[in-house]
């Protein structure tokens, strides 16, 4: 299960729809950085069987801070798993195209046993520490560094300004990753939370053999409606089953 979860994290549209079922509307779509607060909830399928549910949670406050958190827990055929949760959480600040994340959190709850791994990130110094139980390892932290959640906020900035590719690298507590966002045509997509009509990102890495997507209707969330991860010949899908938004400063 924790393979599948990491594929998704490293994997995760605005024209109208005909007969589409929206989802609520977004307050101020073009503008990463206004005050909302957004929770989500998804299905993880492996080669289209259910394995997991995800619940996304993305708060952002009127001083452009944001806290995004991600919560995995097994289903399905992967149910037997008892006890078994991953909780990712970034920190950092937002506004429009410009995101930096100042702390990164990944979490696996196995029973009794709580794994912790984390990332800071000092932007001053230009130093990121990578944090592993004991062990801390200080590198230099490059401009456009994004970890597995924040990159989702630079995504979905690509799909709303409709620009044509970014480069970017995503930071895990092991290594570094270096990205290129690609954004693709418009296309009707369908999800459990109705069909939408999305713009597809996608993410390019040197690794041959994998396609990893993401799809965006910047006007009805700014989270991926679907995620996807190709690799021989199997699939991991993140695709949308709930949306509630709370337009306005939650505060």
């Amino acid at each position: 299960m924790l393979r599948l979860i990491r594929c998704l994290a490293c994997a995760a549209s605005p024209l109208a729809l005909l007969a589409c079922t929206p989802a609520p509307q977004a307050p101020s779509p073009d503008t990463l950085g206004n005050p909302l607060a957004v929770e989500a909830g998804y299905r993880l399928l492996f080669n289209d069987t259910l394995v997991g549910n995800a619940f996304f949670a993305l708060r952002i406050d009127a001083d452009h801070s944001y806290v995004l958190e991600a919560l995995t827990t097994p289903a399905g055929k992967m149910e037997q798993a008892a006890g078994h949760e991953i909780l990712e959480s970034s920190r950092g600040n937002v506004d429009g195209a410009l995101v930096q994340p100042e702390e990164f959190t990944h979490s696996v709850i196995d029973g009794e046993h709580i794994k912790v791994e984390r990332l800071l990130f000092d932007w001053d110094k230009r130093l990121l520490r990578r944090i592993d139980g004991e062990a801390t390892q200080t590198v230099s932290l490059q401009p456009g560094t994004h970890d597995r959640l924040s990159y989702l906020l630079a995504a979905r900035h690509l799909a709303s300004a409709a620009g044509d590719a970014v480069e970017i690298e995503i930071a895990s507590p092991r290594a570094s990753e270096k990205t290129r966002l690609e954004l693709q045509d418009a296309e009707p997509i369908e999800v459990p939370a109705g069909r939408f009509r999305a713009l597809g990102i996608t993410r390019a890495t040197a690794e041959n053999g994998e396609t990893r997507s993401l799809w965006f209707d910047v006007e009805a969330s700014p989270l991926p409606l679907r995620v996807s991860h190709s690799w021989d010949g199997n699939t991991v899908e993140m695709v949308l089953e709930t949306l509630s938004q709370v337009p306005g400063d939650p505060h």
